[in-house]
């Protein structure tokens, strides 16, 4: 359904389809893909690979079946459901080869089944695929499920894959959600909502009551963050940290799913994010981890304004706080949201220094929540700002990259390494569909898997 016209610039409408087209087209024959992000300077300065995962949803053939699936509804001039099909064989091949033993939305089986839903058409092709994904796919959670809740029943602090959106119940729980009336995944709704539920209840931790989605240092992903929280500490990112969870439970409880204490845990976790929200010339901001010293009080935590992008930063922490006050009918915490929002997204395109285009810390990723926030509260002020990050958008298109645009990535000098990848996180895929959305200028499905919707 068309809405409001010319949220952009009409000239620029034509720009942001035209390259977001150029972009599919390119992601159409799954080899040239493979060729272009495993040429041989292509590889991240941190892992020392390629950055790629052929059923990765994130840096693969199912983030590029998202888009692909996008231009088959939108274009009748090319047979999209060709270059879908060619993706979709590479990933069955891999499967059978390789195997996949990760659920998660974004290097997992949630993610392969996303990309399958979205190519479906609403279940005119792929059924059985997706039937066997299912069959596959709910045991192996369920198991999972029940590994993690004897974690948490151990009341010392839960890893952050556990429970996030990128690896964890919020991820997995998204996909499962959209699909509640599935009969092969219905009973998992409520069990995954009762483990994020109970994720909020208070926990005893060095002689303090904290917060049930506190990580200790064993459990940090990074060296240097063992080094820098060795007492643990509390994420705050959308992708890592606990707004994963208050966005799920939010959605789930706006569309009338239910589990015991859930009104509660929502309230829990806004409360939380309350208290650690601080103010700047551009309005309200949040940490991207707050240390368990500053959550026991005994440490002074004053900080300024760090990146804000959908991974980490303001940006996704209004979105979650949004969703929970549709869920709490707080129109208070509706109007905070969205006014932090457009605070840290121009403080962002002020500051003109986001080097990403990628979804994930991104100017694409600024791009999809401010056209949903829009599209959720109306606020004119997200006008100017959508405009503006498309413009960035259009301009940093390259015309002779391999797949037009490239990601950097730090080396340890400090200087950048600027990569080609695919997929829908911190690859083109993501950036195209980002562009192609407001060049539509229509309701947007897809970005239920970055918890926006």
């Amino acid at each position: 359904m068309k809405i409001d016209s010319f949220v952009i610039q009409q000239s620029d409408q034509v720009r942001a389809r035209d390259i977001s087209k150029k972009i599919a087209l390119r992601l159409c024959e799954p080899e040239s893909v493979y060729s272009a992000v495993h040429s041989e300077h292509n590889v991240s300065p941190e892992t020392k690979y390629h950055p790629w995962g052929e059923t990765s949803l994130s840096h693969g053939y199912p983030g590029n079946i998202h888009l692909l699936s996008q231009w088959r509804a939108t274009d009748l001039s090319y047979d999209w459901n060709r270059a879908i099909h060619l993706n979709m064989a590479q990933i069955q091949s891999s499967l059978a080869i390789n195997g996949l033993h990760d659920l998660s939305l974004y290097s997992g089986w949630a993610g392969i089944a996303a990309s399958v839903r979205e190519a479906s058409n609403y279940g005119e092709y792929y059924s059985n695929f997706s039937q066997q994904i299912h069959q596959w796919m709910m045991p192996l959670t369920e198991q999972w499920l029940q590994s993690n809740t004897e974690q948490l029943s151990l009341h010392e602090g839960m890893p952050m894959q556990s429970f996030d959106t990128i690896s964890g119940a919020s991820g997995i729980g998204r996909y499962i959600l959209i699909n509640s009336t599935n009969p092969i995944c219905t009973p998992l709704v409520e069990p995954i909502l009762q483990f994020l539920t109970d994720l909020t209840h208070p926990i005893h931790i060095h002689n303090h009551y904290v917060p049930g989605w506190y990580s200790p240092q064993k459990f940090q992903f990074l060296d240097r963050d063992k080094r820098n929280y060795p007492l643990g500490n509390f994420n705050c990112g959308m992708a890592h940290g606990i707004p994963g969870p208050l966005a799920l439970l939010s959605v789930a409880y706006s569309s009338g799913i239910e589990v015991k204490g859930q009104y509660q845990a929502i309230e829990t976790i806004t409360e939380w994010l309350l208290k650690y929200k601080y103010e700047d010339e551009y309005g309200s901001y949040w940490p991207h981890i707050v240390p368990f010293e500053a959550e026991t009080g005994s440490l002074r935590f004053d900080l300024e304004r760090a990146r804000e992008a959908w991974c980490y930063g303001t940006p996704g922490i209004t979105c979650s706080l949004f969703l929970a006050g549709k869920a709490l009918h707080n129109v208070e915490l509706q109007k905070s949201a969205v006014k932090a929002c457009v605070g840290a997204i121009s403080y962002e395109i002020a500051k003109r220094e986001m080097d990403s285009s990628a979804l994930c810390h991104g100017l694409a990723g600024l791009l999809t929540i401010s056209w949903r926030m829009w599209r959720h509260s109306k606020e004119p002020a997200f006008l100017p700002l959508i405009q503006q990050l498309t413009n960035c958008l259009l301009d940093r298109f390259q015309m002779d990259s391999p797949l037009g645009y490239l990601d950097p990535e730090p080396r340890s000098d400090g200087s950048l390494t600027w990569l080609t990848k695919a997929g829908m996180l911190e690859g083109v895929a993501g950036i195209a569909a980002a562009l192609l959305s407001v060049s539509e200028n229509k309701e947007i499905g897809w970005d239920y898997i970055l918890m926006l919707s």
